[in-house]
Parts: structure tokens; C-alpha cells; sequence
């Protein structure tokens, strides 16, 4: 990919891609996809931030919830609430009441981020490319 400056018709703050409230952007790590997945999953519609680390932390060790020690669960939990949930919020996609019980409900978004991840082929039980080569 070039470093090169955008010189093609319009600013760059117009193009939609570009910006960091885009649902493409906020959708292109794999966390904040879990994010969205783990909500759509949940049974009450809401999940607890301590629930959601435990359930990425086990995700991405490729175990269950109880083979992921306390260190692997706090540091998903810190990196979520440093670097992911904030952008989802600011965009409407989930509410976080991180001033109570640190508890996730889907946001006035949040039906649009489940279209794209779905046209996209994203669940939490495989990568759309393990999907691909299964078909």
C-alpha cells in the first residue's frame, strides 16, 4: 500500500472510508467484531465487560473460558476498554455503562454493524475464510 497523499476528486475528509467513525473501519479489528458478535449472542441483550473479556481471551487461545488464566482475561479486558469500546460507542453501535457494573447493550447501530458483519460471512464459530474453504 503507498504512503502517497490521496489526489483523486474531492477531500479526503469527504471519502466515508477514510474516516474513523466508518462502520468498515470500526469493523476491521477482530476484537471489535467480537464485540458486536458476543452482544448479538447474548441472552438478556446485554453482556458484562468481565464476561466479554473471558470470552475473547478464550477466542483467541483456541480454548474454553475456564483454560484462559486471569492475566490473559485482564489484559483483553484493559485493551478493550483503552483501544475498542470507546470508537463503538461514540459511533451508536453499543452502549457502555462502564460507570455502574461495566455492562454492553447493543446501541442504535448496533443492527446495522450485525448487516455488515453478516454480508460480510463474520460469526465467532469460524473466520469467513475457514467458511470459504468449507463450501
Amino acid at each position: 500500500m503507498s504512503d502517497e497523499v490521496y489526489k483523486g476528486p474531492g477531500e479526503t475528509d469527504d471519502l466515508a472510508l477514510c474516516e474513523k467513525s466508518d462502520i468498515f473501519y470500526l469493523l476491521s479489528h477482530h476484537r471489535k467484531r467480537a464485540v458486536i458478535l458476543t452482544l448479538a449472542m447474548a441472552p438478556w441483550s446485554h453482556v458484562h465487560l468481565r464476561q466479554l473479556a473471558e470470552i475473547i481471551a478464550a477466542l483467541e487461545a483456541d480454548t474454553e473460558q475456564r483454560g484462559v488464566s486471569t492475566q490473559q482475561v485482564t489484559n483483553v479486558r484493559t485493551n478493550l476498554k483503552r483501544s475498542h469500546l470507546e470508537p463503538l460507542c461514540t459511533a451508536g453501535l453499543i452502549k457502555w455503562k462502564s460507570d455502574c457494573d461495566d455492562r454492553l447493550e447493543p446501541g442504535p447501530g448496533f443492527s446495522r454493524a450485525m448487516r455488515t458483519l453478516m454480508a460480510g460471512g463474520y460469526s465467532l464459530s469460524q473466520s469467513p475464510s475457514t467458511a470459504e474453504e468449507t463450501e
